[in-house]
């Protein structure tokens, strides 16, 4: 349920976010690339997005952090500058919607002062029930080819789930202080860095040996806030967050950056 607070701060939010919102030319027409997003719906709620453009009609879906489950969209961009995405069920009805614009100039602080063309969509997200309006900032994360059926296609996935699921199932684990969990989701051998040196690890028993040196608290942090689904690929594999762990076709981790 909306409560005050949370409508007045997302008020004040899309405040904050207006005068930046003069409109940009975002005009793409590549339906063999995702356009990964990141950002805020109510400056509260974390979400991730990946949209297909080809030309007017944009296709996509988006995920909330704290569900890691995705919601499709359909829309449109009008002149543009405008963006409207419908958001819809799993019988394709429409139940909210997005509408927002390419801002110019960057209202947070990804791009700084940079001009923009795509990079950032600022508006709002409504369901269509008439509830209250959330502020939504989004800004590009990253981008690759292939589609919304198949985005790890480069590596020979067919499921896109397989990967999703190894990379929840390891950062899961890491969340839970899991260390066999975490030992078992990794491909050998796999290099390291252990007290500032590299260091080559056979199997599991040798990454629980020095367990503590590579997970350290602010690497656990650092993949704890990563988001382990629709991520960014290449050809070396699937990428968790910043480049925190890399994932291979089967989901298991064939890199540490720690």
């Amino acid at each position: 349920m909306m409560t005050s607070r949370t409508l007045a701060c997302g008020i004040a939010y899309l405040c904050m976010l207006l005068p930046a919102m003069a409109g940009a030319a975002c005009l793409r027409d590549e339906p063999g690339s995702l356009w990964n997003y990141e950002g805020m719906l109510g400056g509260k709620f974390r979400v991730r997005m990946s949209l297909v453009f080809a030309g007017p009609r944009v296709e996509g879906v988006y995920f909330y952090a704290s569900q890691l489950q995705d919601i499709r969209l359909r829309g449109r961009i009008e002149g543009g500058t405008r963006i409207v995405l419908d958001e819809l069920d799993a019988a394709g009805a429409v139940t909210a919607r997005f509408e927002a614009t390419f801002p110019t100039r960057d209202p947070g602080t990804r791009y700084g002062d940079s001009p923009l063309e795509c990079e950032v969509i600022a508006g709002t997200w409504r369901r269509l029930d008439g509830a209250n309006p959330l502020a939504v900032y989004l800004a590009a994360e990253s981008s690759t080819s292939g589609s919304l059926g198949q985005r790890y296609a480069i590596l020979g996935v067919q499921d896109d789930e397989v990967v999703n699921r190894g990379a929840q199932d390891f950062w899961r684990a890491v969340k839970a202080g899991d260390r066999r969990a975490v030992a078992a989701r990794v491909a050998y051998p796999i290099t390291v860095q252990v007290g500032g040196k590299r260091r080559r690890l056979g199997g599991p028993g040798a990454l629980l040996e020095v367990y503590d040196a590579v997970f350290t608290p602010a690497f656990r942090r650092s993949i704890e806030a990563a988001m382990p689904r629709n991520m960014f690929v290449r050809d070396q594999g699937v990428m968790l967050g910043s480049g925190q762990a890399w994932f291979d076709a089967r989901g298991r981790v064939v890199a540490l950056n720690n």
